[in-house]
């Protein structure tokens, strides 16, 4: 074992072992998005509402092993993200050197957005597990040429189709790279090209079949999300905040000479003569530019290009080891002041108390006394209504609907979507909808908006008293509570 592999794995283990311990410490519960992906590991299918199926899959496998408990729900993040981390070092030391893989690996490791979703469990863990793979395979393929990494690419990139449809953006790189590239040309317009297409093909197949019986729901969301109701509308208030948002994924010192490495590899092609710096520029310029357009013209999420890093982690680290010390003291540092200041942040977030103090409970208000909103719930529904019993608990608000079925309120009464749109806007609306019911129903109410929508849905609707919840910090969580009779859902209303 090489001294600079040695490093790599000395710096996995040491903050994997970090992020394990915060996650087994960390008080903070579920957010609705997470406890829909556990509801949806209890149901495997080949595709949900909003996403593809891995998440739930990966869901599953953990908490078959460690029980529901919240940790174990999220464990397979910094387990993944230690992977992607040693993948890099792997595929920057085949294309480069084991110095370039040692940097590479650290600046991806300690990138805040990694920090950040090592202790939430999401589909972007799963997806650049699947990139990292691909863009691995692919450097090995367009050399050797052989069958096996072309499986190996194949189910990297079937798989991260069924993580995320962001992995259409590798795809996308691909078909550019047989431009420019005389290897991949010769890859892809081949025999190998065919298995690699075919195999791919079929590993997302069943999503797709699924998504033909359900409607195209999934692909449907993914379109929606690009939310160009209003035409080409520019929007570059949206796009600087997509910047600014960089600053705090990649970290800010990381992501600046990021931007100057790509801009002087351009600038001096004939010094950067490889075509694998051409290859990781592809890869990493794709994610941003398509996710850019989207700001300017929409909006776009911050994590929304995340892929990008994980070829710009070795563009980064490549341009580090070819210009001295100076820009690696530079990046050095970056990488120090983040991961004390996320590693601060866990710390903090691994004690109520202290984070009541550092004012930090409005940030995850999302994430905290669940299980005291439901044992409130429990009690509406053990006083009835009118001498009568609650058939159902209705919802109007998919996250919350999720999390109150996380903490065990469905075990007490069956809980429903309240829907009001012309079609399911939610995998919960999808599978558990609100249907006709004399009642009473039990209705929490969230969004101020839908009083006057849910009174023409019932025929009486009475206002019981509020539901409010202490979160500490001086933050409360407040529900509408109402008694719900003789509902019918009102078709094709506009959603507000």
């Amino acid at each position: 074992m090489n001294i600079y592999q040695e490093r790599t794995l000395w710096l996995i283990s040491i903050f994997l072992i970090l992020r394990l311990i915060f996650l087994y410490l960390s008080p903070l519960g579920l957010h609705g998005d997470e406890a829909q992906y556990w509801v949806w590991s209890k149901n495997l299918d080949w595709g949900y509402y909003s996403k593809p199926p891995f998440v739930a899959l990966i869901i599953s496998i953990t908490t078959s092993i460690f029980g529901d408990i919240e940790w174990a729900v999220r464990v397979s993040s910094p387990l993944l993200h230690s992977f992607i981390a040693f993948l890099i070092f792997r595929t920057a030391s085949f294309a480069f050197d084991e110095r370039t893989g040692f940097w590479a690996a650290a600046i991806y490791f300690l990138m805040p957005a990694v920090w950040v979703s090592s202790a939430i469990v999401s589909t972007d863990a799963a997806l650049l597990l699947f990139w990292a793979l691909a863009l691995n395979a692919w450097i090995h393929l367009r050399l050797e040429k052989s069958y096996f990494w072309t499986l190996i690419m194949a189910f990297a990139i079937g798989l991260g189709l069924l993580s995320k449809y962001a992995m259409f953006y590798f795809v996308l790189a691909l078909l550019l790279a047989t431009i420019f590239d005389k290897n991949s040309k010769q890859v892809f317009f081949s025999l190998k090209g065919l298995v690699l297409a075919l195999i791919s093909s079929c590993i997302i197949l069943p999503n797709l079949i699924w998504n033909y019986k359900n409607n195209f729901v999934t692909i449907s969301h993914t379109i929606d999300n690009v939310n160009m109701k209003n035409g080409l509308t520019l929007n570059p208030a949206e796009l600087l905040t997509f910047w600014v948002d960089q600053l705090g994924v990649f970290g800010p010192i990381s992501l600046i000479i990021l931007i100057l490495a790509i801009i002087m590899f351009f600038k001096f092609r004939g010094v950067y003569d490889n075509k694998t710096i051409n290859l990781l520029l592809i890869l990493t310029i794709i994610p941003l530019a398509l996710i850019s357009l989207q700001a300017l013209f929409s909006r776009a999420n911050a994590n929304w290009a995340v892929t990008s890093y994980v070829s710009g982690s070795i563009i980064l680290a490549h341009y580090l080891t070819r210009h001295g010390s100076k820009l690696k003291t530079w990046v050095l540092s970056g990488l120090v002041i983040q991961s004390v200041v996320c590693l601060s942040g866990f710390i903090i977030l691994s004690n109520v108390n202290m984070m009541n103090r550092a004012g930090l409970t409005n940030s995850v208000k999302r994430l905290i006394s669940w299980p005291e909103t439901v044992s409130a719930v429990e009690n509406i529904i053990n006083q009835g209504h009118m001498n009568s019993t609650y058939e159902f608990v209705a919802i109007d608000k998919r996250t919350m609907f999720y999390s109150l079925f996380y903490y065990g309120l469905n075990d007490k009464l069956p809980l429903k979507m309240w829907t009001f749109g012309k079609k399911p806007l939610s995998h919960a609306e999808l599978t558990h909808p609100l249907q006709k019911q004399d009642g009473p129903i039990l209705l929490l109410n969230y969004y101020n908006q839908d009083e006057s929508l849910l009174r023409n849905d019932f025929e009486n609707l009475v206002r019981l008293s509020d539901l409010d919840i202490d979160l500490g910090g001086g933050k409360r969580r407040l529900l509408r509570v109402w008694a719900g009779y003789g509902y019918t859902p009102r078709k094709g209303r506009p959603y507000e």
